[in-house]
């Protein structure tokens, strides 16, 4: 009897030390392109072996939704939250989705680019124009948006359907910039206008914009991640990337540690790792992201004298146009701006018509 306990317990002993040895879940929900982070993951795999990461990759709102719906199911696996929709982001940290965290061995950063040591910027991304360089001469560059603005203004044809942007009304981030914009340049629906002067197609992610301009479909992409497109543009001779001398909105894609996380060391050092030195480096190396660290930022090099960077704050701030009236007056406007020409165009047509069958 006591050769069978002490073997029951020698079972038990060695089972308990097999699952110490297996590597721990770390479950990432993200809004970023798998393939622009996944060589980033690698390297924090190998770096720490006794954790395998599984990742799910969402749109911005999906991700956002998705939170919500679980937000009272502790079983739901979800241990880092991580999206480019800075304001979705710190509205689920208003609501108590997140644990907080001290950063250990952490670099210093920026007031701008954390909140309540639960919402941390690790990247450092201005929104760009991309172009296709065969179809957009470099003669007819613009400087600025008003440039912009005028320069699809006098050339109507050459940039009817062949001008890509964010369908804001779907696309998390692409609300967040379109709001930045108007935040900073009360001329912003000026260039909405010409936009749709130009019947633009609209989208829901950078990475499909860029595809349509590599395939000769749209001259330009408005508001794109600029990480995105700088990578594309190495990849792809024929993409070039410009930011505008008026200013360069820079959005960080932030990461919080859920409130329930079943993980939570493991997703600790997750959070110390992007936002170390090391992160850093791998970030700018082994990802086609941008770190939020100076240093490492070598792809924005081109533009750091002659851009003006405008980093998004972090904070409550970011939840004015996620309040109900305002989103909805803002996301009016936007359609006012962007649709009526589309809308109108049939009636147009049909009064031509009558016109030419009046003349017989």
């Amino acid at each position: 009897m006591i050769r069978l306990v002490l073997a029951l317990l020698v079972l038990i002993f060695l089972s308990s030390l097999s699952r110490a040895t297996e590597p721990g879940t770390l479950n990432i929900l993200s809004a970023t392109d798998t393939k622009a982070i996944k060589s980033l993951i690698r390297k924090f795999e190998l770096l720490n072996p006794d954790i395998h990461i599984t990742y799910q990759e969402f749109d911005a709102n999906e991700l956002f939704e998705t939170i919500r719906k679980h937000r009272d199911d502790p079983s739901y696996p979800v241990d880092i939250v991580i999206s480019s929709a800075m304001d979705l982001q710190v509205k689920l940290v208003n609501e108590g989705m997140a644990r907080p965290h001290n950063l250990v061995g952490a670099i210093d950063i920026e007031d701008w680019a954390q909140w309540r040591n639960e919402l941390y910027g690790f990247t450092f991304e201005p929104l760009v124009l991309a172009y296709n360089k065969s179809m957009f001469p470099e003669a007819m560059h613009p400087k600025t948006r008003s440039d912009l603005a005028s320069i699809m203004r006098d050339f109507p044809v050459f940039f009817n359907n062949r001008i890509g942007t964010y369908d804001i009304r779907d696309a998390g981030s692409g609300y967040l910039f379109a709001t930045q914009d108007a935040i900073q340049s009360n001329q912003i629906f000026r260039l909405m206008e010409s936009f749709g002067r130009a019947n633009p197609r609209t989208y829901c992610c950078t990475s499909d914009i860029l595809d349509d301009i590599a395939r000769g479909k749209l001259i330009l992409g408005y508001n794109l991640i600029g990480s995105y497109a700088l990578a594309r543009a190495r990849q792809n001779p024929d993409i070039g990337v410009l930011m505008f001398n008026d200013y360069t909105i820079v959005m960080a894609r932030t990461a919080f540690i859920h409130r329930d996380a079943a993980h939570v060391s493991h997703a600790k050092r997750f959070l110390d790792f992007l936002l170390s030195n090391a992160g850093q480096e791998a970030i700018a190396k082994n990802s086609d992201l941008i770190p939020i660290l100076r240093e490492y930022r070598t792809a924005l090099a081109p533009f750091e004298d002659t851009s003006p960077f405008l980093p998004i704050h972090l904070g409550v701030g970011l939840l004015t146009y996620q309040d109900k009236l305002k989103k909805r007056n803002f996301l009016t406007n936007w359609e006012a701006s962007f649709l009526p020409k589309k809308l109108l165009l049939p009636q147009w047509n049909n009064q031509l018509r009558t016109k030419s069958v009046d003349s017989n």
